[in-house]
């Protein structure tokens, strides 16, 4: 074989992983498509409701009307440090994985207060924020959301690929 041949099934060649790609994509498409996703919900949570009468929905439970601002503020934010993230994760910055975490963990905190809100007060929160959630429905995407953010939590603190992606 010639010198610039490389063999594919040479065991003692070295392979690192490095760059964007592996279980890197996934995080990748959802900073890609959770904009959309955090848009739609933050418009469906502010319905065309006469503000008077969702005022006044909302006036006799303060702790609703809390969490609901506190369930908006996060989204919000989880949306902004989103396209941040997304762009550091081009420019291949080495404070991504920390930002990442972070980024999991306000889609942790939203969700959480979000099932909080609706456990508070399900009829209030079908007439305010989502009239199809259900108790089973909102527990299995809380569930779901919190097993996936957390394992990429995990994934961001231990992988080869992105400590020799970002970090070295």
């Amino acid at each position: 074989m010639a010198q610039y041949e490389i063999d594919p099934w040479d065991d003692t060649i070295p392979r690192e992983l490095k760059g964007i790609g592996g279980w890197l994509l996934l995080p990748l498409l959802q900073l890609v498509a959770t904009p959309l996703l955090i848009i739609a919900s933050l418009s469906g949570r502010l319905k065309a409701h006469p503000p008077a009468a969702a005022f006044h929905a909302m006036a006799g439970h303060p702790l609703f009307l809390a969490l609901t601002s506190v369930v908006f503020v996060l989204m919000l934010a989880q949306l902004l440090f989103g396209l941040f993230c997304l762009v550091q994760l081009f420019r291949k910055k080495a404070k991504l994985p920390r930002l990442m975490t972070i980024w999991y963990g306000l889609g942790i905190a939203a969700s959480i207060f979000a099932a909080i809100q609706f456990a508070l007060d399900p009829d209030m929160f079908g007439k305010v924020v989502d009239a199809t959630a259900t108790s089973g429905g909102l527990k299995l995407s809380t569930t779901l959301l919190l097993l996936w953010n957390g394992f990429f939590i995990v994934y961001f603190d231990v992988s080869k690929r992105v400590k020799n992606t970002f970090v070295r």
